[in-house]
């Protein structure tokens, strides 16, 4: 699967299969979450809408073992990310999934370089 990430301004950044896969479950997560968010905003249950693309994004990344805390971080880094999204603006949201992709990857650095 190919997201067609453009990187225009990185002439010298090139993404992997599995990276482009990852962004573009990171964009349809932040996408599914600024809609929750919108709904919820308009007085609706957005329970039953919420998108749950985790799982997969954190096992794609190379988190081994997703404890609670970091459950409550991807959340709130999710929704911090989200809020910033444009429905209408394509380039916008591959932006921001781009910037949630490199938190992603320093959290994980980090987390290794704990043990």
């Amino acid at each position: 699967m190919n997201s067609h990430i453009q990187a225009e301004n990185l002439p010298f950044f090139k993404l992997s299969d599995s990276q482009d896969l990852i962004l573009f479950l990171i964009k349809k997560e932040l996408q599914g979450t600024k809609f929750v968010q919108e709904l919820d905003r308009v007085g609706f249950d957005p329970s039953v809408f919420c998108p749950d693309l985790g799982v997969v994004i954190l096992s794609l990344v190379g988190f081994e073992n997703r404890s609670d805390e970091l459950w409550n971080w991807y959340s709130e880094v999710v929704d911090v990310f989200a809020e910033k999204v444009d429905l209408w603006n394509r380039d916008t949201v591959q932006e921001l999934a781009l910037d949630v992709y490199l938190e992603l990857r320093a959290k994980l650095k980090s987390e290794r370089g704990s043990r």
